[in-house]
C-alpha cells in the first residue's frame, strides 16, 4: 500500500530543526531491523535524517520513493555501522554509486525484490 510523506506531531528534524517527516515505509523498518537487530531505532533515525536530506531533491510525496535509497544503504551497510555511514555519505555524494554498490543500479525494482526477499526468508 502506498503513503504519503506525513509529519509527525512534537518531533523536530536533528539537522534541520524542520517538523520530522515519516519517510520511512514498513518495508525498510523491517529491513532494518532485520539487518540492525540491537541498533534498528538509531538506523531508522538516520535513515529519516538521509530522507530529510533527500527531500529537498524528491518532488514525489509518496514514501516509495525513498525505497530505494533506503534499501540500498542498508545493503551497503552490510550489518555494519561503519560501513551504514558510509553509504550514506555515498548517497549524499552520488547516489547512482550508492544504487551500483548496492546492485540496484540497472533496475528500479531490484530493491523491491530484494527487501521482499529478504523478510520472507527471514519471518
Amino acid at each position: 500500500m502506498r503513503g504519503s510523506v506525513q509529519g509527525v506531531p512534537g518531533n523536530r528534524c536533528p539537522y534541520c530543526d524542520c517538523v520530522k517527516m515519516k519517510y520511512l515505509s514498513q518495508i525498510v523498518e523491517q529491513v532494518a531491523d532485520l539487518y540492525f537487530v540491537d541498533e534498528s531505532d538509531w538506523v531508522k533515525e538516520e535513515l529519516q535524517g538521509y530522507c530529510a536530506y533527500l527531500s529537498k531533491f524528491i518532488l514525489d510525496e509518496d514514501i516509495e520513493s525513498y525505497d530505494r535509497f533506503c534499501l540500498a544503504v542498508l545493503k551497503v551497510g552490510n550489518r555494519s555501522k561503519d560501513k551504514f555511514m558510509q553509504a550514506i555519505e555515498l548517497g549524499k555524494c552520488d547516489y547512482r554509486d550508492l544504487f551500483v554498490a548496492a546492485g540496484f543500479g540497472n533496475s528500479v525494482s531490484k530493491h523491491k525484490e530484494w527487501a521482499n526477499n529478504l523478510v520472507r526468508n527471514n519471518t
